[in-house]
């Protein structure tokens, strides 16, 4: 083959291939979107109607409240139909977009507890009533990933 068709050749072999630009080709498929905090709890027996009782009533009232001023985005409660044994009974689900500073949870906690009227006292009392009929058995950060496009 002579110089001029080997050149030729080259020519149209690079004018099809058609490059990603370099940024294109170093970006992983997926990329965060919202993270994720999964509670995992255990109930006592006959503890399911005391608890689902005060998720209706103090903790939606928090998280309702949480949700009204941009802290978290949504959450849900899902139950865990067919719990094996040491399995959580219930997990809460807790969806936002990033993380506090220092300032900002401090400022946060503070804000809440004025708004559920309680001390810290109050609800660390409140928590240790709730271990009668609840076991917290897990937490877990998990980062949703979505496609890149």
């Amino acid at each position: 083959m002579n110089r001029l068709t080997r050149i030729a050749l080259a020519a149209t072999a690079l004018a099809f291939a058609a490059p990603l630009p370099a940024h294109a080709q170093d970006e992983y498929p997926l990329k965060g979107a919202e993270w994720v905090e999964i509670t995992g709890v255990s109930l006592e027996d006959g503890g399911g109607l005391a608890y689902a009782n005060w998720l209706a009533g103090e903790w939606r009232k928090r998280m309702d409240y949480a949700v009204q001023q941009g802290w978290i985005q949504s959450y849900e409660i899902w139950s865990n139909t067919y719990a094996r044994k040491n399995e959580s009974d219930l997990w809460l689900i807790t969806r936002f977009a990033e993380f506090e500073s220092d300032a900002e949870f401090e400022a946060r906690n503070k804000q809440m507890r004025e708004y559920m009227q309680r001390s810290i006292a109050q609800m660390q009392a409140e928590s240790g009533d709730r271990a009668k009929y609840r076991t917290v058995d897990s937490e877990i950060l998990a980062k949703r990933l979505v496609w890149r496009n």
